[in-house]
């Protein structure tokens, strides 16, 4: 073993909310630490529960092996042992020992006094349940196969706290499984005739050979099922062969079919139940890739006849539904799905009928995706905003907001780049109109389609240049005058129009966010809902705008239906739906059922990032 790796540790059984200075803060105790990772899923952010931490010298690694080994962090002991890169000394098992029927008393610290005399020991473990018992058995894994050897010898059959211990090599799941499958006597039968009794059950599976013991019982709707333990594989082999699946007039139930199969544990049955589900959702999404779409904007009247009309005519269409409520009576849900036979037909509906009028609602058609893997995608897609928006920052920076510079900060972290202080204004009701030393969380530059929501960097004492910018004027024309076409704190932005302005047609460059708008309208006397981001936005309109103005009459809409029930998190909500098709962004507004989905949706990301970010 080399010195990097004998300076290595691996630290597991590590709380879900660990950080890299919590462990910091453990291991400094001991000796120099290089560097310390605490192992993150890519997408999520969060801890999968263990950790390396490198040293400078082995010697402090291995005192803190000695140490802090079963160390309690937050009520649950962590375990530490040397860190392989290579895994097949893992995976082989060579020394690893199971020991089962164990003393609920004896957790990891007492099995690994009790093995640790027959030999180093590199991993030692008992295993627990969710509420935190001891669940009987456990494992040793020994340095070498002759210590292992040494404690199966010594220790099996002996009494560990008044209990009778088997202490054996261990063998993987998967290989036991096979090994039950070519040896079993014991078989578990169902859709007994009602009534059977374990007389007519025994001298029937009598026949195939002699049964050591058998068990009747019912379930809780009355229904018999049995067990009968065979004298030998071959007998109970036999008994499966000729009895599972066939109707035997003397003990079946009617119009059913015995079943006998090799009894299996529950834990043995759920994983081949799942594993038989995997498989089959796996080849169902193999047979239906690119075929299967998804549906939303649907106009109540939509029903599934109605949906598979209007898509009949690209392709064979093998399944359509409109979702439903559960309620009385059943209504639409707004979205449905509709799978071709073939992928072709399903691009081709996909290129026709995005956007098409169905009713009096534009549709929104692309290929169906599972809620975990859109979840996946919409994070991604989030983590890749913020990452090109994220600046570097000094490590003195990094020392200072608590994170030691060996590390750095943690992954997907962000900070806005130093420099003079920020201006954030903010049209929100309730809160001041100038935040001095405020900075979005998102980036210090402005957005573009975030309304109410707008960030620049200003000089010392100079006052912002939002008015200024939005009337199209280049900077650096004369120090700005309160007044004359800026926004002056504590008063609101200025109503009047600039020279050469036409009444009532949009200002030169960038169009005012919601926050203007508000205020405008609060100004003229509190007009109510009655303005811009209250009337309808139709396709035709739409197509009659620039880009960047489609932009900013989508962004002020959804950014007042946002507000009513996020107003947190309103304008970073409206900043990632704008990413959207424009298309998709218009359907979210004529559809507020969706668009509370993709609220939730989006809510959920930039919660799990700030709880990253926490971490």
């Amino acid at each position: 073993m080399s010195l990097t790796q004998n300076a290595s540790l691996y630290v597991g059984d590590l709380p879900s909310d660990i950080t890299e200075a919590v462990l910091f803060d453990l291991f400094k105790a001991v000796g120099p630490v290089l560097s310390i990772r605490v192992c993150r899923d890519i997408v999520t952010r969060r801890s999968l529960g263990y950790a390396y931490v490198n040293f400078q010298n082995p010697a402090d690694a291995e005192r803190a092996l000695e140490t802090l080994n079963y160390h309690v962090i937050k009520g649950q002991p962590i375990r530490i042992m040397w860190s392989h890169r290579d895994p097949s000394l893992r995976k082989l098992g060579i020394g690893n020992v199971f020991i089962k029927n164990l003393h609920p008393s004896i957790d990891n610290q007492t099995l690994y006094d009790t093995f640790s005399q027959f030999g180093n020991i590199l991993s030692c473990k008992v295993a627990v349940g969710s509420n935190g018992e001891s669940r009987g058995y456990g494992f040793v894994h020994f340095e070498s196969e002759e210590s292992s050897r040494a404690a199966i010898e010594k220790v099996n059959g002996m009494l560990l706290k008044s209990l009778q211990v088997y202490v054996g090599p261990f063998v993987k799941r998967s290989i036991r499984t096979h090994q039950n499958a070519q040896t079993y006597t014991n078989v578990y039968i169902k859709n007994l005739k009602k009534g059977i009794t374990e007389e007519q059950f025994s001298e029937f599976f009598g026949k195939f050979g002699e049964i050591k013991s058998k068990a009747l019982r019912q379930d809780r709707e009355g229904r018999p099922f049995g067990f009968a333990d065979f004298g030998a594989h071959e007998q109970a082999a036999k008994a499966v062969e000729e009895c599972h699946g066939k109707f035997i007039e003397e003990v079946t139930q009617e119009e059913q079919t015995l079943y006998v199969q090799r009894f299996q544990k529950k834990s043995e049955r759920l994983d081949e139940m799942q594993k038989r589900a995997r498989l089959q959702r796996a080849r169902k999404m193999h047979e239906y890739s690119g075929s299967n779409l998804y549906v939303k904007n649907l106009g109540e009247v939509i029903n599934d006849e109605s949906l598979k009309e209007a898509f009949a005519k690209f392709g064979k269409i093998t399944s359509a539904k409109v979702m439903m409520t559960d309620g009385t009576p059943s209504l639409s849900k707004g979205f449905g799905f509709v799978c071709f036979e073939d992928s072709e037909a399903a691009n081709k509906a996909i290129s026709e009928m995005n956007g098409y009028m169905l009713g009096e609602k534009p549709l929104y058609v692309n290929v169906a995706q599972r809620k975990e893997v859109r979840q996946a995608t919409l994070e991604v897609q989030y983590a890749s905003r913020m990452s090109r928006l994220a600046g570097q920052v000094p490590a003195q920076q990094q020392a200072g907001m608590g994170y030691p510079p060996m590390y750095g900060p943690p992954p997907g972290a962000f900070y806005p780049p130093a420099g003079p202080s920020m201006y954030m204004y903010a049209g929100q009701p309730g809160r001041p109109g100038m935040i001095p030393g405020a900075a979005p969380k998102w980036g210090a530059q402005p957005m573009q389609g975030i309304p109410g929501m707008m960030a620049q960097q200003m000089l010392p004492g100079q006052p912002p240049m939002m008015g200024r910018l939005q009337q199209g004027i280049p900077p650096g024309k004369g120090r700005p005058t309160p007044g004359k076409g800026l926004p002056v704190p504590g008063r609101g932005p200025p109503l009047g129009l600039g020279k050469g302005v036409v009444k009532g047609q949009p200002l030169p460059g960038p169009q005012p966010s919601l926050a203007f708008t508000r205020q405008a309208r609060n100004k003229d006397g509190g007009a109510g809902v009655a303005g811009v981001v209250d009337q309808p936005l139709t396709s035709s309109e739409l197509a009659g705008m620039a880009p960047e103005q489609q932009k900013n009459a989508l962004g002020e809409r959804l950014f007042a239906r946002i507000s009513e029930t996020q107003p947190e998190y309103a304008a970073k909500i409206t900043g990632m739906l704008l990413e959207m098709d424009v298309t998709e962004t218009l359907n979210l507004l004529e559809s507020p059922d969706v668009l509370t989905e993709k609220i939730n949706e989006a809510l959920t990301v930039l919660k799990a990032h700030e709880g990253s970010l926490t971490e």
